[in-house]
């Protein structure tokens, strides 16, 4: 077994036998990684400790040669470890003398409060005795000053703790002596003059008592311009009264090492590298902000970060103290809060008394509705207290300089499950019934947050889990559990998004509104157009975007194709959303406008796809699938009419997509459209021969031959009717594409040829090469070179004058093809 000896000279020994360590910045090395044993001390840390001079390069170069001889110092197995950017030494803390001081002075006190005096005395001389002389050398540099501070404050402690202990064993007088040398040392650390006073009154020494007081008064107000602390005040009051509580109770050391934290009833799941990650973070940063949306468990993380910390001995003697912030709503709200949690009084000067002697840590949680005020209050109290540590969790950071931020993210799908298996079996269900495919489509539903798996885990007492899938349409009247004790925003999850909701300005209030239109992400113009309809201005749009994602409501996304950001919400926020739309009455004004934009973007598709800018249109058709689809379901029921619009907008896309449901899409666009004949007039006839040609054609190069030969012959139909010669030519164009599928190639030239006929003195250039291009394609098939070439140089004249990609693929095709037909093999 290692053991490290700091206090003193530098000793290494390993299973008893000394371990010669090189001097120099080695030595330093090893010591810098044993004040911080079994935790990885990040590279940029231990250069910025270890080193002043030179360039970062030589400095981490140096750090290395110096880590590798340190390794063949300790020999194998060596402790020394990479891991995590950084090195951690791999040992037990209380082998580290100085780090075990710390955990000795805790020890005894909690001895002390126990009333187990004989051994808080003994314990805390025991560990004194270590403490002689300089504690950790000046000549390592300005980064050993915190842990000197630290091991100061561990004899502080020891001291109160062996003087309260000796004065409830024995005679009072045999400790003034000892105070009187203590209070010489430490003259400013008001509690050791509490002791000093006490003993002297039991001594029966009033006159000396007084005159204590006013020492320890002048002394404050000369050097340090402060009056005594609120109890020191107390304790003269009680000596002036010869107060009867003062003489016969023992002093009850205050300040003792403790904690508030409450015990955890369950185990975190699939949180190990999150716990890892922010335990080394409050080690390396003064103020750490645990940020992510409602649900997500930012709480239980910081709790059982507090209690890994409290167990390996970090913070022992200052304490680590959660603060609940919920009730807060001003500053004066934080700091009762605070000094309820501390169990001081004497309001922020005794607080900053109190947190300024020790190295403890405070976890503030809850602050998203309070953030200007913990920005104020902790900025306050680190200035104030350099030992003090600040742990926060909010739904947005403070903004403070200097703070470091760790965001929560909701749990993978794998850590999901077995979250909700967990937490099934604690309800009674050890056998589900279902298969790890449902429960994991469920957690997926359930955005991986743990308060809805947890919630919804709690509802397999009385429903399956496709019966709980099922019902998640009333998602926040399903995940809630009337049986909880936590809470209530803790056990529903309408209440935990409620109370973020609640916390935005309107016009934010509204970008979720806004949002929530979208099925799975939006770009940023669409969700401008929809927040300009729902009266935020356009200018606003971004400011409002951002102050969502601050708060953990929004998750923005770079788009891998286009290389924009995208914006969504998770699907319990998107729903509470809609619910609040609806209430205001403006989901379908919201929805309106999404479908507005998305007419508008279906009104430019087609042109878009036959031009240079292909990619790029086709790239919008793809990405919003989802957003078309909704958009098409709400027009079924509220505006039939653009709905079309958009399906024959966006009808050629699909097509170049290779998009099977797009035939669907677009006979349910021309159903609704045609339910409105009776009311709003009948639909032209060009609108309903359109959708139907594209309709076919899909319907044609996905095999359903028949259905494609149906709809393309009613389209004629129609047509024939119309004195639209340009509709008449695209059915003969259309009609050619799906006989051509059925072999029927001299029916397919026929039909090309009456095409062209029509298309002549029209304007249609890119129809009149894509018609050429289906008659080079016919004429190959069927063998026919003659017209087959004619027709390729048809095809070859026509591309002079379109540029579209999609063409001109398909125009080297059939050359290709030609070239075979006329042993043209190099070509």
């Amino acid at each position: 077994m290692l053991h490290v000896s700091l206090l003193g000279p530098l000793e290494v020994r390993r299973d008893g036998a000394v371990v010669p360590v090189p001097g120099g910045k080695t030595a330093e090395v090893l010591v810098r990684l044993a004040l911080d044993a079994g935790v990885v001390v990040s590279t940029d840390r231990l250069l910025e400790d270890l080193w002043t001079e030179a360039t970062l390069t030589t400095n981490r170069n140096t750090l290395q040669s110096k880590i590798a001889r340190l390794r063949r110092a300790l020999g194998e197995p060596c402790p020394v470890i990479t891991a995590d950017g950084g090195y951690a030494l791999v040992m037990d803390p209380a082998a580290v003398d100085a780090l075990a001081v710390s955990r000795d002075a805790a020890t005894a006190a909690r001895l002390l409060a126990d009333g187990d005096d004989r051994g808080a005395a003994e314990l805390s001389a025991s560990a004194l005795s270590t403490l002689r002389g300089e504690l950790l050398p000046a000549a390592y540099g300005e980064w050993v000053e915190v842990h000197r501070a630290r091991l100061e404050a561990a004899r502080t402690t020891l001291l109160e703790t062996l003087f309260s202990a000796r004065l409830r064993l024995g005679d009072p007088a045999d400790v003034i002596g000892d105070l009187e040398v203590a209070v010489d040392a430490v003259p400013f650390h008001e509690r050791l003059w509490e002791l000093l006073i006490t003993a002297l009154y039991r001594a029966g020494r009033q006159t000396d008592a007084l005159a204590a007081y006013q020492r320890v008064r002048r002394q404050l107000g000369e050097q340090l311009g402060l009056e005594p602390g609120p109890r020191l005040r107390e304790l003269e009051h009680q000596v002036l009264s010869h107060d009867e509580s003062l003489r016969a109770t023992a002093v009850e050391a205050s300040n003792v090492a403790s904690s508030n934290l409450p015990s955890m009833t369950v185990e975190l799941v699939g949180r190990e590298r999150e716990l890892h990650s922010l335990s080394n973070l409050v080690g390396e940063a003064r103020l750490v902000e645990v940020v992510g949306p409602g649900g997500v468990g930012k709480t239980a993380l910081a709790i059982q970060v507090g209690r890994r910390l409290l167990s390996s001995g970090t913070f022992a003697i200052g304490g680590i103290w959660l603060i609940r912030l919920e009730a807060a709503t001003t500053g004066t709200g934080i700091i009762d809060a605070l000094i309820a949690a501390l169990r001081a009084t004497g309001g922020e000067p005794a607080l900053v008394d109190r947190l300024r002697a020790n190295e403890a840590l405070l976890i503030l949680d809850n602050c998203e509705h309070v953030v200007e005020d913990v920005a104020d209050l902790a900025v306050r109290l680190l200035d104030r207290c350099p030992p003090l540590r600040i742990l926060c969790t909010s739904q947005t950071s403070l903004g403070v300089d200097g703070e470091a931020i760790f965001e929560v993210a909701p749990l993978s799908v794998a850590d999901a499950v077995e979250l909700f298996a967990r937490r099934a079996t604690t309800h009674g269900r050890h056998r589900l019934g279902e298969g790890a495919d449902d429960v994991a489509e469920l957690c997926r539903s359930l955005d991986g947050l743990p308060l809805a798996i947890e919630l919804a885990a709690a509802r397999t007492r009385t429903l399956s889990v496709a019966e709980i899938t099922r019902r998640l349409d009333d998602r926040f009247n399903l995940l809630q559990d009337p049986t909880s004790r936590r809470p209530e925003r803790r056990r529903a999850l309408k209440s935990t998004i409620g109370w973020s909701y609640d916390l935005l300005f309107p016009d934010d209030q509204k970008g979720l509104w806004a949002l929530a239109t979208f099925a799975g992400s939006a770009s940023l113009p669409a969700v401008e157009h929809v927040l300009e309809v729902l009266d935020v201005p356009r200018s606003a749009a971004i400011d409002v975007l951002s102050r969502l994602a601050s708060r953990s409501l929004l998750i923005a996304e770079d788009d891998p194709e286009s290389g924009a950001v995208r914006y969504r919400l998770l699907d319990s926020v998107r729903a509470f959303a809609l619910d609040t739309m609806a209430e205001a009455g403006a989901h379908d004004v919201a929805m309106g406008a999404h479908a507005a934009w998305f007419a508008a973007a279906a009104a430019s598709s087609t042109e878009g796809v036959r031009s240079p800018a292909q990619a790029e249109h086709l790239a919008l058709a793809r990405t919003e699938r989802a957003n078309i689809d909704a958009a098409l379901t709400w027009c079924a029921r509220n505006d039939p009419p653009l709905g079309l619009a958009i399906a024959l907008g966006f009808g050629w896309a699909w097509i170049v997509l290779g998009d099977s449901r797009g035939a669907q899409r677009l006979h349910a666009a021309l159903e609704a459209a045609a339910g409105l004949e009776a009311a709003a007039g009948e639909v032209s006839h060009r609108d309903q021969a359109t959708g139907l040609l594209l309709a076919a054609w899909i319907e044609a190069s996905t095999g359903d031959l028949d259905a494609a030969l149906s709809h393309v012959r009613t389209a004629d139909a129609l047509a024939t009717s119309s004195p639209d010669v340009a509709l008449r030519a695209r059915c003969s164009h259309f009609l050619a594409y799906v006989v051509s599928h059925q072999g029927h190639w001299q029916h397919a030239l026929d039909l090309t040829d009456q095409s062209a006929a029509l298309y002549a003195g029209l304007e249609g250039r890119w129809e009149q090469a894509a018609n050429a291009l289906l008659a080079a394609r016919a004429a190959n098939s069927a063998g026919d070179v003659v017209r087959a070439a004619e027709a390729c140089a048809a095809v070859e004249r026509s591309l002079q004058t379109v540029q579209d990609p999609w063409l001109d693929v398909r125009a080297e095709a059939v050359l290709g093809e030609l070239a075979r037909l006329e042993h043209r093999f190099d070509d």
